[in-house]
């Protein structure tokens, strides 16, 4: 008579048991991966966003062009007329939008803050220069900060 070899219940319940623990492991990293990986792209969105924020305010004239504007805008009735640096200071904060103002639908998840003041920079006055800060900030990540200065030359 031969004698038969099988797995017995213990050992098919410990082996389950393991496997499911691996399998659980496996996916709590597998899901931390896949929740994390659009992260890059909105930070790369983000700085984006920042980078033409500044770009737009950068070309514009240090002062207004008009002359006798004091500080922020002062007749520019919105984003779109804006011609010095000094009127992006009472930019409001909110969702991104296009050069005049327009909210731009697909990046409406993303809110700019724009600052503009004056600081002394290597002493060069404060009334000669300009910092430029511009904050853009996503549910997902960390705000990114965009700084800069501005003098008059």
């Amino acid at each position: 008579m031969r004698r038969q070899s099988a797995f017995t219940l213990i050992e098919i319940i410990v082996t389950i048991i393991v496997i499911g623990i691996a399998a659980t492991a496996l996916l709590s990293v597998f899901t931390s991966l896949v929740r994390g990986s659009a992260d890059p792209v909105i930070q790369q969105q983000a700085t984006t966003i920042a980078e033409a924020y500044m770009e737009e305010i950068m070309l514009r004239a240090f002062e207004d062009p008009q002359g006798g504007e004091t500080g922020t805008d002062e007749g520019e009735p919105g984003r779109a007329e804006y011609d010095d640096v000094q009127d992006y200071a009472s930019l409001a904060t909110g969702p991104a939008a296009d050069q005049f103002g327009n909210p731009i639908a697909a990046l409406a998840a993303y809110t700019v803050a724009v600052t503009i003041s004056n600081q002394d920079l290597n002493g060069i006055a404060p009334a000669d220069s300009l910092r430029i800060d511009i904050s853009v900030s996503h549910p997902a990540v960390d705000p990114i900060l965009l700084s800069t200065y501005r003098t008059r030359y």
